[in-house]
């Protein structure tokens, strides 16, 4: 499960604290939340602290969002790794 809470928003940023598991099952709802706050010209933050799995396609999910406009924070070192090798072990 994936819990996605808005912890800050104001005209240009919004703030989403992740806890849980990105998965695939998971994964679209992420996506489209980050994509909605997008289209209304907002900076994303994903707050990625409270993230304790990622699987292929949360990966995949996390690596198309545009990084000029989402930005990660206090995210685990694993899933750093993950990133940077695209998901696969």
């Amino acid at each position: 499960m994936l819990r996605i809470t808005k912890t800050f928003t104001n005209g240009r940023r919004v703030v989403f604290k992740l806890e849980g598991k990105i998965t695939d099952q998971w994964a679209a709802l992420l996506d489209g939340e980050c994509r909605a706050a997008l289209r209304n010209r907002r900076h994303v933050e994903l707050d990625c602290a409270g993230v304790d799995y990622v699987d292929p396609k949360g990966v995949e999910v996390l690596k198309s969002l545009p990084r000029k406009h989402v930005t990660l924070t206090s995210t685990p070192e694993y899933v750093k790794e993950l990133l940077q090798i695209g998901g696969r072990s």
